[in-house]
């Protein structure tokens, strides 16, 4: 084949593309492109999780994610289970990532997420029921929202939040050494907000392994002091009131939980919501509180004097 037959008939292939995306466009809602970038920023949400996000019953999620499935905006799978059958998981689709493209004026920017083998791999990752549980904590707080009953102002996924500690103005080297939570997030309420980190808990990690993680934790909040920013409250949410409470002690008795604002709860987020008075503070008063109630619930422990000093590009 000719160069100039191959050009050509990339031509024809972009232009059946594009018109492809046309046709799709054509056929979309407004909460359909809602839809479809939620799912691109948290790369992967189930049908339930949808229906809380945008529906106001189930069934009709179904039709209508049944359809942009159909239309190639969305992909979707079931993960292998030994008996019965899982929920759909929604995935980017191609025409998906296109209309987001031409939305964002970046045409390659959603591309990766819908090369076969990232989603291939996403779906064989045993880290997927961790980010859907991850996921349903925001989701529940982002229903609520839609009854009236506060803003979800921001929704960061872990690799989101991670691209928010980049722009902390730190080495690479330093950047290494801070930590990853599964999101942040802003909840507002009776006029005010507050701005959270979260880690999911599955009982999977050694308590060990959990209370290691407060040394990253410390060191943002060494780093953000030493910007007159405070390090937001750190959430960790557990399965079950028995995991919670051997936790809490694992926390309790590292030194690194004193330079920092911790609160722990024991709540399934698809029957109860993030925002209820579910919190208890790691340190001092034993009252459990509510999501917006955790700033002045939990002090500061300290200004950038409390800390040590550490040159940012160590």
């Amino acid at each position: 084949m000719t160069s100039q037959s191959l050009a050509t008939r990339r031509t024809r292939v972009s232009v059946a593309d594009g018109q492809a995306v046309l046709r799709a466009a054509a056929r979309l809602t407004d909460r359909d492109r809602f839809l479809v970038r939620v799912v691109a920023e948290h790369r992967v949400l189930t049908t339930d999780q949808l229906t809380a996000l945008a529906f106001d019953n189930i069934i009709t999620a179904r039709h209508r994610l049944d359809v942009l499935a159909r239309l190639g905006v969305l992909r979707r799978f079931r993960p292998h289970r030994a008996s019965g059958s899982a929920a759909w998981h929604y995935l980017l689709g191609p025409l998906g990532a296109a209309l987001l493209g031409a939305e964002d004026r970046d045409d390659k920017k959603w591309l990766p997420q819908v090369r076969a083998g990232r989603q291939v791999a996403l779906q064989r990752s045993q880290r997927l029921s961790h980010m859907t549980g991850a996921h349903w904590f925001f989701v529940s707080l982002a229903a609520h929202a839609r009854g009236g009953g506060g803003e979800l102002r921001t929704w960061l996924s872990e690799s989101h939040t991670a691209e928010f500690f980049y722009e902390l103005p730190i080495s690479l080297s330093a950047l290494a050494s801070l930590p990853q939570p599964d999101g942040l997030g802003v909840w507002a309420e009776g006029g005010r907000e507050i701005t959270f980190m979260l880690e999911h808990d599955t009982g999977s990690e050694h308590l060990a392994q959990l209370a290691g993680k407060l040394d990253g934790y410390v060191r943002l909040a060494e780093v953000m002091s030493r910007y007159h920013q405070q390090v937001p409250p750190l959430l960790f949410c557990f399965l079950s009131p028995r995991r919670e409470q051997t936790a809490r002690r694992a926390l309790a008795t590292s030194t690194d939980s004193l330079s920092l604002r911790i609160a722990t709860g024991a709540i399934d987020p698809q029957v109860t919501c993030p925002a209820e008075p579910v919190w208890m503070p790691l340190h001092g008063s034993g009252r459990q509180v509510r999501l917006i109630d955790l700033d002045s619930a939990i002090p500061d422990p300290g200004r950038r004097s409390a800390y040590s000093y550490c040159d940012p590009h160590c």
